[in-house]
């Protein structure tokens, strides 16, 4: 740009102004409308009034603090890296000489921990503050602590197009400045999806008509990757997009294409773009915008503490930031595709990150920043229950004492450019020596994965002769191919700029921690996962079936491993990544995972383990057992059997007279005999109350089968034991004679037979005997010293009824003599008297 050109944004204008406001107070509040040229021209203006130090602007993205140093360096009239320069993760272009630097905000807190005074920083602008990036919070608040503390002449800029500014400005204790846009009117339309209608069809459709009916590009915000994708496939299939250049662009593409689909071209481009466009940069010629309304945010995952990317709606001030971007040179259009009354519904700005993500590495850069957790000069505190939480993983992972305060191993971690559980692992790596291979897991952990689609015979030939089956070394090994120029599989596809920047921060994680003499990639698995098992101690999981994709997590919860894991056979595996399972929400899928050998997980972690005993009954053997489990986290992983002790007598008794009880053991021995005994007492009892005779409660009986069962835990030792004796000898022998006088078993028969009795409580006893054998009886016979008459069952030479009753004297007179006919007719050979 030109500098007449340069002179007419609207913040050139206020240039006076905003040197006033430093002047007053080393903190300012500006907020300026798209197309002020806040984000080019307030770095160069603050210049321009005499800092005495360089201009750090901190930018939420990569591609924004190249693309904006490239500008500003273009109207400065020097090359990037000399006078202008950027930093980020994976690129920089920076020399002594930058006197305008721009930085994404990770790579100024990584700055800050390197030189905590900011010596030679005059002022620090963090531009696009509205998306409240849990790193520009933290950063607002370190530079206001250094200012408080130790740099008072230290400025700060906090700057966005659409922001609370009034609360940022009261919690800051900051000037305030508000300067008008150079837009142009961008008339907006709202299409809202019909049930059932695909979000990237739909979007191609609106872009490709949108492009014909503009006279300019035409750019798409979609959510992610895959939704760019298939709506630049939907766009193909559109005839009229045939004359159209059409393109992508988004964060994890290699920063030669990001440039490329910023340029110029000779046909009119529809751009398909995550939120990487929506603020900062100027995608030139924009005159029509396509909106999904939809963004990735990250959510914390309480129970990993890791956070989840989830598909959320975009704010209003979001929605106007990307609505904007289509008047930045002229009047133009823009396309939502939700409806009025669902935009109205939207929270008014983005939800702020600390609220919403995990705040482990929020918690360990505040202790390094100032020796504690505690007492951090929030602009807004993040929320008490994920903070507590953070710290509480990094006292667990050894980063932070009991007070909060960090320790030397936190010191060390804090250096490390990942998430507290990759940077103890490393940490732990450098002790070891296996930082190398650690390096490449952690990367493949922090990354997004770069296998697009493999076959798992492919992922298998990537392994080297012996290798474990594991999804880590699997993709360790394409790491070290790329790395080497080797080829790939046939039959692996990969995302290669991911697998890229894999290798790229699997170098610059190595670099972080010192490596020991003998650290290379052949170091044994053993090393590599003593080290993961110090973050990701958590992720550790046994699977008790080969067979099976179930397993059993920490805590006894469920999980199965992902369909597309190499992880064979049984036994512990650790797991880096957990995922909800939309089918069964209770269970967890476990990805990312790598086997372990039971002597590593105990070497890493011994206080998670122990040894549970208990006596259970074993249905295979049938008998009661002392089992000793081996449990990790509580999940059994190992059971060894062995017979009871002799302190465990009582209670393997009772554990077998419960299988008695539940019928999984018959006693042969507890027969009729036994019942009839037991009804014979029941009967004499309630005859001679004044005897006080037992009457074989439930509870007695217990008691009796449990006797039935001493000294036995199996059930061949009891199942043929007698029983009869057991249960008679509950009573004294004075009392076992009386109930045989009252309630006898038997009764003598004229012709020498005994009739055997049948007893039931509350019933008279009953006999049954054949008309023959009753000849010369002539008066029914009685127990219980002859107060209770039996009940006779009269049986024909067939043994069926001829009559029931307790008056054989009656029967002999009445109803013998007109039967006796009937009887010697039918059974001529039969004596009838």
């Amino acid at each position: 740009m030109k500098p007449t050109e340069r002179n007419t944004l609207p913040v050139r204008g206020r240039a006076q102004e905003i040197a006033q406001a430093l002047t007053r107070s080393n903190r300012l509040v500006l907020t300026a409308e798209t197309g002020s040229g806040k984000t080019t021209q307030v770095p160069q203006l603050i210049l321009e009034a005499g800092s005495p130090g360089q201009v750090l602007v901190l930018e939420p993205r990569r591609l924004a603090a190249r693309m904006v140093a490239r500008r500003v360096a273009a109207e400065q009239g020097t090359r990037p890296g000399d006078r202008v320069g950027w930093r980020t993760r994976f690129d920089a272009a920076w020399s002594e000489a930058v006197r305008i630097g721009f930085l994404t905000e990770g790579v100024f807190l990584r700055m800050l921990l390197e030189s905590p005074r900011l010596d030679g920083v005059g002022t620090v602008v963090v531009d696009e503050f509205h998306e409240r990036s849990l790193q520009a919070d933290l950063a607002v608040a370190a530079v206001r602590r250094v200012q408080e503390s130790l740099r008072p002449d230290l400025k700060l800029i906090v700057m966005s197009a659409t922001l609370d500014a009034d609360r940022l400005a009261g919690a800051l204790g900051a000037e305030r400045l508000h300067v008008e846009g150079r837009t142009h009117p961008v008339r907006v339309n709202h299409a809202p999806l019909r049930q059932g209608e695909d979000l990237c069809q739909r979007a191609a459709e609106h872009a490709a008509q949108l492009a014909q009916e503009v006279d300019g590009d035409v750019l798409v915000f979609m959510p992610g990757v895959r939704e760019i994708e298939r709506t630049l496939q939907a766009m193909r299939s559109i005839p009229a997009a045939a004359c159209f250049d059409l393109r992508r662009l988004h964060g994890s593409m290699p920063p030669g294409e990001q440039d490329q689909a910023l340029e110029p071209s000779s046909r009119p481009r529809i751009v398909v773009a995550t939120n990487v466009a929506q603020t900062s940069i100027t995608v030139p010629g924009v005159r029509g915008v396509v909106d999904s309304g939809l963004a990735r945010v990250h959510r914390v995952d309480a129970r990993r503490s890791l956070d989840a990317l989830r598909l959320e709606p975009i704010s209003r001030a979001a929605a106007e930031q990307r609505a904007g971007r289509a008047g930045r040179m002229e009047a133009g259009r823009c396309v939502r595709l939700w409806s009025e009354t669902d935009h109205a519904r939207r929270a008014a700005f983005d939800e702020p990150e600390i609220a919403r993500a995990e705040l482990s590495d929020t918690a360990l850069q505040v202790a390094a920043l100032t020796g504690s957790v505690r007492d951090f000069p929030w602009i807004e505190p993040p929320p008490e229950e994920p903070w507590s939480r953070a710290c509480t993983l990094l006292q667990r992972l050894g980063a932070i004492d009991e007070a909060g305060r960090i320790t030397e191993r936190g010191t060390r971690m804090a250096r490390v450019p990942t998430a507290p559980r990759l940077a103890a692992a490393l940490v732990e790596a450098a002790r070891l020596g296996c930082v190398t291979r650690v390096a490449r897991w952690a990367a493949v952990a922090s990354e997004r994965d770069f296998i697009r689609s493999a076959d798992r015979r492919a992922l298998l030939a990537c392994l080297h002769e012996g290798d474990a089956p594991s999804d880590l070394v699997v993709r360790e090994r394409i790491l070290e191919r790329l790395a080497g120029g080797a080829r790939l599989p046939a039959g692996l596809q990969l995302f290669e700029e991911s697998a890229r920047e894999a290798v790229r921060a699997a170098d610059r994680l190595a670099g972080a921690v010192p490596r020991g003499p003998r650290d290379g990639p052949e170091v044994g698995l053993r090393e590599v996962s003593l080290a993961m098992l110090v973050g990701f101690g958590d992720g550790v999981a046994w699977r008790p079936d080969a067979n099976r994709p179930h397993l059993l997590a920490g805590g006894r919860r469920k999980a199965v491993i992902d369909r597309d894991s190499v992880v064979q056979g049984q036994g512990f595996l650790l797991a880096l990544q957990a995922d909800e399972n939309p089918a069964d929400p209770a269970t967890q899928i476990l990805s990312m995972a790598s086997p372990l050998e039971v002597a590593w997980v105990y070497e890493a972690l011994p206080d998670r383990f122990e040894t549970i005993e208990s006596l259970r009954w074993n249905p295979a053997s049938r008998a009661v057992e002392r089992i000793e489990e081996a449990c990790f986290e509580g999940t059994p992983f190992e059971a060894t059997a062995r017979p009871p002790r002799a302190e465990d007598r009582t209670e393997a008794e009772r554990l077998l007279w419960e299988r008695v009880r539940d019928g999984t053991i018959t006693l042969a021995g507890w027969d009729e005999s036994v019942e009839q005994w037991i009804a014979r007492v029941r009967c004499v009892a309630a005859w001679f109350p004044e005897q006080g005779l037992m009457q074989y409660t439930p509870d007695e009986i217990e008691m009796l089968q449990l006797e039935v069962c001493s000294g036995a835990h199996r059930a061949s030792e009891v199942q043929d034991r007698e029983c009869l004796g057991v249960v008679r000898g509950a009573l004294e022998h004075e009392q076992q004679r009386f109930v045989d006088r009252m309630a006898p078993g038997d009764l003598p028969l004229p012709d020498g037979r005994r009739m055997r009795l049948r007893y039931e409580t509350g019933q008279p006893p009953k006999g049954s005997a054949r008309i023959q054998w009753l000849y010369g009886l002539d008066r029914t016979p009685a127990v219980a010293g002859g107060r209770v008459p039996v009940t006779l069952e009269i049986l024909g030479p067939n043994m069926r009824p001829l009559q029931v009753t307790s008056d054989l004297a009656n029967f002999w007179t009445v109803l013998y003599p007109q039967l006796r006919n009937e009887l010697r007719r039918r059974y001529p050979r039969h004596e009838w008297r």
